[in-house]
């Protein structure tokens, strides 16, 4: 009785809408095919009946088989593969392509040819984004820098002489008082603008200061044109120049006294702008930093950091070339290397530098890379602490003798004197 009060009970609605439909469709069809009522009992594992509905419907909620994950792995990357082209961008779960991630050693995935957010990196002049290692290997050897030349002094003869004349005749066409000699040593290592502002004071006026560097740079022209003595490179400077192009090593030359279009016609007149040119440039500028260029000069390094940013290197990976301290002043704030040829200063005011020679043709393609032989870097090396692992035999601290004299009340009124006696002064005779 109870088998059959279980049989005719009512059917449970499936769960899922899709499994009572097809729950449903199967019932009808069963019951059709038996003429009316219910379809055939399959007994069950109780000793009673089940009815086909609910088997069909216990079937379909069947879970599924769990798939490995290395299976898993290998078809997510052929679906990313196949679907290169479908929007989605190719990450797990969207089904589409994209740019392939793959994993580095730092924690998070970065895409490749994604902007990098850090600089300067993690070494010296590392790139651990670099997916070439050849590439990176060359960055971190010492054949991996640029050069920076000062024009004046390095690639031509020192002008110091004629720009003394020509502020001396400018000061005295102006009725002001003639520059003092500790102003005028400033006069050819700073840009004209600040030299008038700063060390002569005459105006602030920025119009005012480019009307008087104009005149002053006809009177100077003027001055070189009656000497006679045209502009020439200094001996063995096309040689080392043509040198460092063999070694594809990038050069760059700054000048503060000119801007930049008279820069560019100097080194034209002189035959080594090719030494200069930049063809990652987008608007085919060379290697050239004049005055107008940046808003300050030497000492400051912001010369030096335009021409690395021209040439692609970094700071640490530049050699400087000047004859005065203030190049070694902006090469010391700025991690570069600072050459000085003699000439202006004497040897023992350049003590300062990675390098003094007389001439370039005394250097070489090695010398410049020993340079950079004992770089250091605080991010990839960071300084650690000198513990003694081994510490020496203990010895106990030594103490100071001390005099236990008693000290001695001196002439003056509320001082003491040292307790040595032989060192006490004299006293007065009474009056």
């Amino acid at each position: 009785m109870a088998t059959a009060m279980r049989a005719r009970a009512p059917v449970a609605p499936c769960r899922r809408a899709s499994q009572g439909a097809a729950a449903s469709s199967s019932s009808s069809s069963s019951s059709s095919s038996s003429g009316g009522g219910f379809a055939h009992r399959k007994p069950s594992a109780r000793g009673g009946t089940t009815h086909p509905a609910r088997a069909s419907a216990t079937s379909l909620a069947r879970p599924a088989r769990p798939v490995k994950p290395a299976r898993l792995h290998r078809r997510s990357a052929m679906g990313s593969y196949f679907n290169m082209d479908e929007p989605g961008g190719g990450a797990p779960g969207s089904g589409g392509g994209g740019p392939t991630t793959i994993p580095d050693s730092m924690s998070a995935m970065e895409e490749r040819g994604a902007p990098k957010p850090y600089f300067p990196p993690v070494g010296v002049a590392d790139d651990p984004t670099l997916a070439n290692p050849l590439v990176r290997q060359m960055m971190l050897s010492t054949s991996w820098f640029g050069c920076v030349f000062d024009l004046e002094g390095v690639l031509i003869k020192s002008r110091e002489k004629e720009h003394r004349v020509s502020w001396m005749k400018l000061a005295k066409r102006h009725d002001h008082p003639p520059p003092p000699e500790m102003v005028l040593k400033h006069c050819d290592t700073m840009k004209p603008e600040d030299f008038i502002s700063r060390q002569l004071r005459w105006t602030r006026d920025p119009m005012q200061m480019r009307r008087y560097n104009e005149e002053r740079v006809e009177i100077f022209e003027t001055i070189v044109s009656e000497s006679g003595a045209a502009d020439e490179l200094q001996p063995g400077v096309e040689q080392f120049l043509e040198l460092l192009q063999r070694a594809n090593v990038p050069m760059a030359v700054m000048d503060g006294k000119k801007r930049f279009s008279q820069l560019c016609v100097t080194l034209d007149a002189l035959g080594v702008m090719g030494y200069f040119e930049n063809s990652d440039s987008p608007t085919g500028e060379p290697n050239v930093v004049s005055g107008e260029d940046v808003s300050d000069w030497l000492p400051d390094p912001l010369p030096i950091e335009r021409a690395c940013t021209g040439m692609g290197r970094t700071t640490k990976r530049c050699v400087v070339f000047g004859n005065n301290t203030t190049v070694t002043e902006a090469c010391m704030e700025c991690g570069a290397k600072s050459v000085l040829l003699l000439g202006r200063q004497p040897r023992y005011e350049l003590r300062g530098a990675d390098t003094v020679v007389g001439r370039l043709s005394d250097l070489s393609i090695e010398n410049l890379k020993r340079l950079f032989t004992e770089e250091t870097s605080e991010a990839a090396e960071p300084e650690r602490e000198k513990v003694e692992m081994f510490p020496s035999r203990f010895t106990a601290p030594v103490v100071a003798e001390r005099s236990w004299e008693p000290e001695a009340m001196g002439d003056d009124a509320g001082g003491k004197e040292p307790p040595d006696y032989l060192r006490r002064r004299r006293r007065r005779p009474d009056a």
